[in-house]
């Protein structure tokens, strides 16, 4: 018997049948039914209230179902008789109407057939004459219309009386299966079949709206739910079906949405999705699938949303969850500014992920991967995370110089280095602390290493001696001196009883590590000692030297057993497998072999690196080699197959020492940038696979699918990247010197190359094996191009030569004749049928492929022709030269269609957009430009590489485009947009200008440090800052409907950029010098702007066109601004005149003369009738806009005339000056009404706000200043920049004040109470009241960096927290470190660190 849940002592004994709610759950003892009071007549002993139930049940006769199958049966049968009736009908119909049917169109064809066959009467049979005779003369044809007539109105009968009598039927039938349903219970509508498939699974769900995922979670987490399924099943309370419904929604609607996403929540819990990881290995392919099938589907993305919250509330939805959230990142689903409040994330990877402003605060993460996630702006209170994995683990400062050498202790848990600074440091490996500094050596520390018992650390030195250390204590033990030189190399041998020491005196010596004492001396190499090393097993030692050879040596003899040579240069690393197999040796040939130990053969060679191999180290399981180059990477390598498993990049300079960890999970690295980094080894094999190319790369192109990336470069590799992941696929090691050109076969699956080293070579891109090797060119080959049938290949060298190869055969098919000098670029046109080159004679050539003969020969290049292309129709051909131009060629004529300036430097490739309707150059100038075709103008710049850009390529589907750079990197850019992603910052120079849009949430700056910002004014946060000018910006300008913002720089240029998207939209060349000042006319069509170069250019803002360039200042044009009616354009310029401009006509108007010095502003009255101007001459003047005349000059100031503003009525004139003040000007009479001093320094920007009723100034005084126009009173003076205030202006309501200042800030200021608005409050207090909105739409520091730049090939992810607000909380790597030291290196900011202030 069960015993009472509040009186365990109590058995169970009554049941409460009363009409009401009971408090006990009508399970009583005898206690509660003397507590509660319950009438004994409403209580049943429990025994007999069993008996009653089920009495009462076979009253009921609920078991007896003879009744119910009879008529079961019976409505079983009646239903497929009718099936079977309705069957009869409809096939006995269907025959009728087709035999009517047939008969009328059979009838028809006779008479067709007797016209068609009597075409010659004298010879037709006399009954076809007799049938043609009552056809002519009898009533034939009349009786067959009015007989078939009669058939077709019978059937249009028959038609509709089966339409009408079937759709009454059909209305009936509705009517009874309604009531039939009417009938069905609730619980048993939308019956779910459970499915094995995901994707099956989650479209199920796909047409759910999201709000009512929204009002879901709300209802989940106020009625503190942990239960979800058990929860939403519950969809018969009516208290929560009502709340799930809006005023528009229909309650059963509601309920069968609720149902459905409970079904699948029940469903998801028993799929792998909830029980594994989907971010490893064992589930790539899967992953990838799902990710390919569910993409674009917004209905699926919000329920994985939603998926990710729950993990929050109910524990068996967190893998789920977690697999859910790292799909949402690796399909780049925009999850900035959202709350994860709560979220609990495990075993998954979040690698890229862009959590930008996101509130994580109370999350919990264990085993999560984070490598360069973006945490910008996150707000992180009290977070749990555990087992964290990051690429960035540890680096390790102290050293005052380069570390030579790394060694982890036997426990895993110290590190040695040894540096130049001639210390040795311990380091506890977990917390990345210096454990202790040991000081005795004189020089440099070139080497050490641990005894197998972890308590004895041995060091050799320049200082020619080697140390003995005692770890505990960080004592010397002992000092062994013996060698003539610089102590390279130390090792110990694996029983800890035999020191050996390898030195520049070229000896090796065998020490007693117990006394000291030297055992033996080994003579044999003829120059330095680098590197020793022992066998597992102690009985061999192994050395390196410079004199390029490896040494075996016999321990216990002191005898050479062998020497392995193979090495061009010296051996600067040898290290054996843990078998005592294999031993690794590295050298200054940037190559690493292993060596059979036992035969003394070479067994491989390990080519990637690109300089020399410093260190070399084995796996504790032997399968991976790390090694260590000059060249500042790490690499690692699979012993089996000699391939290269990953590129760890980081160091900045050269990497000497490598050491794994004795569990094989972490590498340790010592470099010549003075720092000790520790990498996660799983990661940097699984995650990463970082590679990249290690010098220029000159060419790059397409597979025919799109979707591998060929690159050739300077390091001698051929790489084949994966477009959409970046990661490379392959490398392809041959060439002996630099790779120049790579093109694929058009069937995708041969890739040619050519190379300094004077052959072409084929490769197969799946196996990534050498096909062939084409000989015959006597110099470099740079150049090399498949014709579009892929049978011939043609190749362009420095021997002058062109050549066509049989690609089956790989046989030189002819040698074509002509150029005076080397041949750049080679080229097919579509049909295969003529071949184009450019070459360093100035001219490019067309040749007749199948006589091998010269067709044309095109001049007009006044220097080296780099590259040639053809358009995809082949009528137009494309060439790029060191002229800096481009230029188009008619193919069939051979006369230059047009020449496209733009680079400031070398064009080295073209290409044309597979539609043939943009052209890509890439220039020395480090830039890409995208013209149009038809009219020659440029479309875009593409502005990113760091050096020059010497190849660019189209994918087949014109979306994306490639370039090679000098800087070494590859990068892909979206055609449409031409942009880089938006790379958010705080400027880093002077604040020049500032701008509101039109509806005041967003501001615009333009500074010094050559970018433009987009800044919300609701949260004070940077929303985007626009990178692509290369100097000072120096005029920002929104259109009148807040979409587009106009930027002028001193690089040149003009852009658009879409303020919604933060992109590029047009870059608009064609000034030849500083853009000082851009306007947009009031409808927005049209952009002016005034240069250093003396014109005004307008633009058409749709097509990115100039419209006209008005010429007549003879100097710098320093303020342009357009009447209200868009029809008048003013200018004001440095050769001290005013002009006016017809728009339309892009003629002068008038010249107004009368200053005598510079003008540095120029504005519309409100009425457009007047036009103020500002100068350098200490005037203002009011001019005529009608008859170009001076109405009235303004004197008052005894300084420049920096700003001129007119009031929104037109009736007063601010001006702000050099002299300090501010003067207001009645226009009508032309008057000082006031003077308003209190600046200390020049004035220099001046603005009404929207009423008229303030003014503000800002100064070089740092302040700003606000004044009462009416009275000239001051109102107010905000402090707060710490530099010269350059520029104010009032948002359109009137209650912000923005301002741009010399101290790279830019401040909104509360107009009303005179206050800044502070976006960095100083207290916690302060910071917790101001998280009263969600942190995601505020955060507390500006300037942040919430975006990333493009893909870059070979880029090591980089975590991101710039801006992140974190508090308490753990942060705990996966070997135990506490990561808040990296975020704060970040620019994270920690809420106890702002207590403290």
């Amino acid at each position: 018997m069960i015993n009472c849940t509040h009186h365990f002592q109590n058995p169970i004994t009554l049941i409460c049948v009363a009409p009401h709610k009971c408090q006990c759950q009508r399970k009583l003892c005898v206690k509660c039914q003397y507590e509660h009071g319950v009438d004994l007549k409403y209580t049943i002993p429990i025994d007999i209230f069993q008996e009653k139930a089920i009495n009462k049940l076979k009253d009921s006769k609920t078991n007896d179902i003879s009744e119910l199958s009879k008529q079961r049966m019976a409505f079983k049968s009646l239903l497929s008789q009718t099936e079977q009736l309705m069957k009869k009908i409809w096939e006995e119909l269907s025959q009728s109407i087709k035999q009517v049917y047939d008969q009328i169109e059979k009838e028809n064809q006779s008479y067709q057939n007797l016209m068609n066959e009597s075409t010659n009467l004298a010879e037709s049979s006399y009954i076809d004459i007799e049938q043609l005779v009552n056809i002519v003369e009898g009533s034939t044809l009349k009786n067959w219309n009015a007989e078939k007539n009669s058939c077709i109105i019978e059937l249009d009968k028959t038609m509709s009386w089966w339409d009408q009598h079937i759709t009454t039927f059909i209305e009936k039938s509705n009517q009874g299966i309604q009531k039939i349903q009417s009938l069905i219970k609730e619980d048993e509508e939308d019956i779910y079949l459970i499915k094995e498939d995901i994707y099956e699974m989650l479209t199920y769900i796909q047409d759910i709206d999201e709000s009512l995922y929204k009002r879901i979670l709300d209802i989940l987490r106020k009625e503190k739910v942990s239960d979800i399924i058990g929860f939403l099943s519950k969809i018969k309370d009516q208290m929560f079906q009502e709340s799930l419904v809006n005023k528009q929604e229909n309650l059963k609607d509601i309920k069968k949405q609720v149902k459905k996403i409970t079904n699948v929540l029940r469903n998801i819990q028993d799929l792998k999705f909830s029980k594994y990881d989907y971010s490893s290995e064992t589930y790539v392919k899967e992953r990838a699938d799902l990710i390919k099938r569910i993409k674009d589907n917004k209905g699926i993305t919000n329920f994985i949303r939603l998926l990710v919250r729950l993990t929050s509330i109910d524990v068996k939805f967190i893998q789920s969850g977690s697999n859910g959230l790292s799909i949402l990142v690796a399909m780049k689903v925009d999850i900035r500014n959202q709350s994860f409040e709560n979220i609990r994330i495990k075993n998954t990877s979040l690698i890229g992920g862009n959590f930008v402003r996101c509130n994580l605060s109370g999350s919990k993460f264990e085993n999560v991967d984070i490598s360069g996630v973006n945490f910008n702006g996150a707000q992180m209170f009290n977070c749990k995370w555990k087992n964290i994995k990051v690429h960035e683990l540890n680096k390790f400062d102290g050293h005052s110089s380069c570390v030579r050498s790394v060694c982890i202790s036997p426990d895993g848990n110290t590190l040695a280095s040894g540096s130049d600074d001639n210390s040795i440091r311990l380091w506890d490996v977990k917390t990345g602390q210096q454990k202790a500094k040991l000081d005795g050596h004189s020089n440099y520390v070139m080497s050490v290493c641990f005894s197998p018992d972890g308590n004895t650390l041995a060091s050799g030195s320049g200082d020619q001696s080697i140390g003995l250390w005692d770890i505990t204590t960080g004592q010397q033990k002992a000092k062994l001196d013996g060698h003539s030189d610089v102590v390279r190399s130390v090792c110990i041998s694996p029983d800890g009883k035999i020191l050996a020491s390898g030195s520049s005196d070229n000896s090796i010596r065998l020490w007693d590590a117990k006394t000291g004492q030297q055992k033996a001396k080994l003579d044999g190499h003829s120059n330095d000692v680098r590197s020793v090393c022992f066998s597992p097993d102690g009985n061999i030692l192994a050395s390196g030297s410079y004199d390029n050879s490896i040494r075996l040596w016999d321990v216990k003899t002191g005898q050479q057993k062998a020497q392995l040579d193979g090495h061009l240069y010296a051996v600067m690393s040898v290290c054996f497998s843990p078998d005592g197999n294999t031993l690794a040796s590295g050298s200054s040939d940037n190559s690493i072999r292993l060596w059979d130990v036992k035969t003394g053969q070479q067994k491989a060679k390990l080519d990637g690196h690109s300089n020399c191999i410093n260190s070399v180290c084995f796996s504790p399981d032997g399968n991976t080699l790390a090694s260590g180059s000059d060249d500042k990477s790490i690499r690692l390598w699979d012993v089996k197959t000699g391939q290269q498993k990953a590129k760890l990049d980081g160091h900045s300079n050269y990497v000497y020492s490598v050491c794994f960890s004795p569990d094989g999970n972490t590498l340790a690295s010592g470099s010549d940038d003075k720092s000790i980094r520790l990498w996660d080894v799983k990661t940097g094999q699984q995650k990463a696979k970082l590679d990249g190319h290690s010098n220029y790369v000159y060419s790059v192109c397409f597979s025919p699918d799109g979707n591998t990336l060929a690159s050739g470069s300077d390091d001698k590799s051929i790489r084949l990247w994966d477009v959409k992941t970046g990661q490379q696929k392959a490398k392809l090691d041959g060439h002996s010197n630099y790779v120049y050109s790579v093109c694929f076969s058009p069937d995708g699956n041969t890739l040619a190359s050519g190379s300094d080293d004077k052959s072409i070579r084929l490769w197969d891109v799946k196996t990534g094996q050498q096909k062939a090797k084409l000989d015959g060119h006597s110099n470099y080959v740079y150049s090399v191009c498949f014709s579009p049938d892929g049978n011939t290949l043609a190749s362009g060298s420095d021997d002058k030569s062109i050549r066509l190869w049989d690609v089956k055969t790989g046989q030189q098919k002819a040698k074509l004749d002509g150029h005076s000098n080397y041949v750049y670029s080679v080229c097919f046109s579509p049909d295969g049928n003529t071949l184009a080159s450019g070459s360093d004679d100035k001219s490019i050539r067309l040749w007749d492929v199948k006589t091998g003969q010269q067709k044309a020969k095109l001049d007009g290049h006044s220097n080296y022709v780099y590259s040639v292309c053809f358009s995809p129709d082949g009528n137009t051909l494309a060439s790029g030269s060191d002229d800096k131009s481009i230029r188009l060629w008619d193919v069939k004529t051979g006369q230059q269609k047009a020449k496209l300036d733009g680079h400031s430097n070398y064009v080295y490739s073209v290409c044309f957009s597979p539609d043939g309707n943009t052209l890509a150059s890439g220039s020395d100038d480090k830039s890409i430009r995208l013209w149009d075709v038809k009219t020659g103008q440029q479309k875009a710049k593409l502005d990113g590489h760091s050096n020059y850009v010497y190849s660019v390529c189209f994918s087949p589907d014109g979306n994306t485009l490639a370039s090679g750079s000098d800087d070494k990197s590859i990068r892909l850019w979206d055609v449409k947009t031409g942009q880089q992603k938006a790379k958010l910052d705080g400027h880093s120079n002077d604040v020049r200008s500032v701008c509101f849009s039109p509806d005041g949430n967003t501001l615009a700056s333009g500074s010094y440090d050559n970018s433009i910002r987009l800044w919300d004014l609701k949260t004070g946060q940077q929303k985007a800052k626009l990178d692509g000018h290369n100097d000072f910006v120096r005029s920002v300008c929104f259109s009148f409907d807040g979409n587009t913002l106009a930027s002028g720089s001193y690089d040149k240029s003009i852009r658009l950029w879409d303020v919604k998207t933060e992109q590029q939209t047009a870059q608009l060349d064609g000034h030849s010098g500083g853009i000082n000042s851009v306007c947009f006319s009031p409808n927005g069509n049209t952009l002016a702007s005034g240069s250093d170069d003396n014109s005004i250019r307008l633009w058409d803002v749709k097509t990115g066109q100039q419209k006209a360039k008005l010429d007549g200042h003879k100097s710098i044009v320093y303020s342009v601004c357009f009447s209200s009616d868009g029809n008048t354009l003013a200018s004001g310029s440095s050769d001290n005149s005013i002009r006016l401009w017809d728009v339309k006509t892009g003629q002068q108007k008038a010249k107004l003369d009368g200053h005598s010095n510079t003008l540095y502003s120029v504005c519309f009255s409100p009425d457009e009738n007047t036009l103020a101007s500002g100068s350098v001459d200490n005037s203002i003047r009011l001019w005529d806009v009608k008859k170009g005349q001076q109405k009235a000059k303004l004197d008052g100031h005894n300084g420049y005339v920096m700003s001129v503003c007119f009031s929104p009525d037109g009736i007063t004139l601010a001006s702000g000056s050099y002299d300090k003040s501010i003067c207001l000007w009645d226009v009508k009479t032309g008057q000082q009404k006031a003077k308003l001093d209190g600046h200390t320094s020049y004035v220099r920007s001046v603005c009404f706000s929207p009423d008229g009723n303030t003014l503000a100034s800002g100064s070089y005084d740092n302040s700003i200043r606000l004044w009462h126009v009416k009275t000239g009173q001051l109102k107010a003076k905000l402090d707060g920049h710490t530099n010269n205030v350059w520029s104010v202006c009032f948002s359109p309501d009137g209650n912000t004040l923005a301002s741009g200042s010399n101290d790279k800030s830019i401040r909104l200021w509360h107009v009303n109470i005179e206050k800044e608005i502070q976006f960095e409050e100083k207290s916690y207090q302060d910071i917790l009241t101001q998280f009263k909105i969600p942190l995601q739409n505020s955060s507390i520091l500006p300037n942040i960096d919430p975006d990333r730049t493009i893909l870059r090939i070979c880029q090591n992810p980089q975590l991101e927290a710039s801006g992140t607000l974190i508090q308490q909380g753990e942060l705990i790597n996966h070997q135990g470190k506490d990561l808040k030291q990296l975020f704060k290196s970040k620019g994270s900011c920690f809420i106890e660190d702002l207590q403290k202030k």
